[in-house]
């Protein structure tokens, strides 16, 4: 088993070879890289919530389906696909 803080820092560093900002990553330590803590995007935060949710998934495309679905990276990206779903419906009107 490693060390989380070994693991986000490697992460880190994926993810910013793949393109995000040391703005994204600071945003992501403050929220601690937990999947409950990602917050409703405002309607102008869309894209950037789009560009991580592809970071992060990219970064496991290599994996298979059941070493992916346990991992940090598919969790907050699942947490970033479903704030953007609310959001979509919000916007469709439907609070379900």
């Amino acid at each position: 088993m490693t060390d989380r803080n070994t693991d986000i820092a490697s992460l880190k560093a994926r993810l910013a070879k793949a393109g995000l900002t040391s703005d994204d990553l600071a945003w992501f330590d403050s929220l601690e890289w937990r999947d409950a803590n990602v917050p409703p995007p405002a309607p102008d935060q869309v894209e950037p919530y789009k560009r991580r949710e592809a970071a992060l998934n990219a970064d496991i495309a290599h994996l298979g389906l059941l070493e992916r679905s346990s991992t940090l990276q598919s969790k907050l990206a699942a947490a970033f696909g479903a704030r953007l779903a609310d959001l979509r419906d919000r916007a469709d009107g439907d609070d379900d």
